[in-house]
């Protein structure tokens, strides 16, 4: 359960949702009726303007500042999954790199044992899938 759902303050004090329009449709027989959904994890409500903030303050004081501590929680999480985001990227290069010195490695091996045509399909074929890989990963990304 997240801290916004385990908020101490009353039902009565929390603001109400916003009206539904009412042209929504009405349900088929069929469909399924999907319950309220809490707010996720990722979910941060805004500030509220300074009237509703002095009314928050009478009804609990350190109101504000958890909410603080909740926006600066989710700041501080967004910064790691990018840094994350960052190392697995340069992992990503450092093994594109490591495998194209090693073909170019054993393209070498290859001329100086003069078996060179033996090892074309072998160099080729791991050049190309390298490429695939590298193309499939950078295409699912975008």
């Amino acid at each position: 359960m997240s801290e916004y759902e385990a908020s101490p303050l009353p039902p009565s004090a929390l603001p109400s949702p916003p009206p539904s329009p009412p042209s929504a449709p009405a349900p088929e027989a069929g469909a399924e009726q999907t319950a309220f959904m809490p707010p996720s994890a990722g979910f941060v409500p805004p500030f509220p303007n300074a009237d509703e903030a002095s009314k928050w303050n009478g009804i609990e004081a350190d109101h504000l500042a958890w909410r603080r501590r909740l926006v600066e929680r989710q700041l501080r999480q967004e910064r790691l999954d990018q840094w994350a985001g960052y190392g697995f990227r340069l992992l990503e290069y450092l093994i594109v790199i490591g495998f194209g010195l090693a073909f170019v490695r054993l393209g070498f091996y290859a001329v100086d044992h003069e078996a060179s045509s033996q090892a074309v399909p072998l160099i080729s074929g791991g050049i190309a899938g390298l490429a695939g890989a590298v193309l499939a990963v950078r295409n699912k990304r975008r």
